[in-house]
């Protein structure tokens, strides 16, 4: 059995991010995957933004970490040329109820230090974006779109220059606690069962991690770490329409989501979504009969668009701690000692911003790994 320092689970933007971090050290870093290449699920299936962190209560996780994540990530994209566009976001409004929720998401971003915030007047909305419609706005001049995959390809790349191991095709199937850490049994895709023991673990899989954490023997209800399924489904727009949008085009969020928005591209095309909604089980068809529900969603401020300019796209998984129903959930950043697993380091509904607190996340972690390597 091989004996490593820390175990990292899921290879996602926020699993590579932590590996990086953490093999910077002299510690032996293992990061476990079960698909064939990083970034299969969740983080290879979103709108590719970098938030401000404007929208999470003050002294939340996601409000620090998304506020601290934005700044280290143009800071990367700038030092490693990874591909970045700071397009900056318009979050409209049409109706006196959603100017209240406008000035509600300013107020909050002023209490999370988002930097940039301004109101935008109906003129000054027609001046930055003459194709959309909108009475009142909020504009953020730090929100931007990533290459996600140049990002985790400079995390793997860089994991590995500095000598942490990456191990694809290898499904954790148990976890057990045992003297000087955990056993860790690992599937690959024959069937082949290996082990490795590990000082270590943490749980980064995402959509997966409720499993992960289970594994390890942590009861999911008593602890709050049951994870909701939330699907986003997204449309394109067609080609003719490139250029017609300059900025991320927002509309007010709901409880659920921040609504069905503009996902730009790098090269200027553009799509719709996610949509957000909950499912029993993972799926990633896109159901063309939502394609009505998204046009109503967007006409009142695209009003160039026409039904027949959308086609399915992709859709993308939201791990949510949030129910049904629910009130806002943070995320969970849990050293797991008080329930007699100590060297355990949770990672429990990381939905969004988790991209953008990605590196912020990776340093929350270093810091919980070396007060237990005390």
């Amino acid at each position: 059995m091989e004996h490593v320092d820390i175990a990292v689970i899921g290879a996602g933007v926020v699993g590579l991010a932590i590996c990086e971090n953490l093999s910077r050290s002299n510690k032996e870093v293992f990061l476990l995957e079960r698909y064939e290449s990083f970034g299969m699920e969740t983080s290879s299936r979103n709108s590719e933004v970098i938030h401000a962190g404007f929208y999470y209560p003050k002294n939340s996780l996601k409000a620090e970490l998304c506020v601290e994540g934005n700044r280290l990530l143009y800071d990367l994209c700038k030092n490693f040329e990874i591909p970045f566009w700071k397009t900056g976001k318009i979050i409209i409004a049409k109706t006196p109820e959603e100017v209240q929720n406008v000035n509600h998401l300013f107020e909050q971003g002023i209490k999370n230090h988002t930097p940039g915030l301004r109101f935008l007047s109906k003129t000054e909305i027609s001046q930055m974006e003459p194709n959309i419609s909108a009475e009142f706005g909020l504009f953020s001049p730090e929100t931007g779109l990533i290459d996600v995959h140049q990002l985790m390809k400079f995390y793997e790349s860089q994991s590995e220059r500095n000598g942490a191991v990456i191990a694809y095709h290898s499904n954790v199937i148990a976890i057990e606690k045992i003297t000087d850490g955990y056993r860790i049994l690992i599937q690959d895709t024959n069937g082949e069962i290996e082990e490795i023991a590990a000082k270590i673990v943490i749980n980064a899989a995402g959509i997966g991690a409720e499993r992960i954490a289970a594994l390890a023997g942590i009861d999911i209800e008593s602890s709050g770490y049951q994870v909701y399924l939330v699907k986003g489904e997204y449309f394109n727009v067609a080609a003719k329409h490139t250029g017609k949008i300059h900025h991320l085009i927002y509309p007010t969020p709901t409880a659920l989501s921040l609504g069905i928005h503009t996902r730009l591209r790098l090269d200027g095309t553009f799509s719709l979504g996610p949509s957000a909604f909950y499912v029993d089980e993972v799926s990633y068809e896109v159901n063309p009969d939502h394609q009505d529900k998204f046009f109503e969603s967007v006409y009142s401020f695209l009003p160039f668009l026409k039904p027949e300019d959308l086609t399915p796209e992709m859709s993308g998984i939201r791990p949510k701690l949030q129910k049904p129903g629910g009130e806002f959930r943070d995320f969970v950043i849990a050293e797991e000692s008080e329930k007699g697993l100590q060297g355990m380091i949770n990672l429990i509904g990381i939905d969004s911003p988790g991209l953008t607190a990605a590196p912020a996340i990776a340093i929350r972690v270093g810091q919980l790994v070396e007060n237990i390597l005390r």
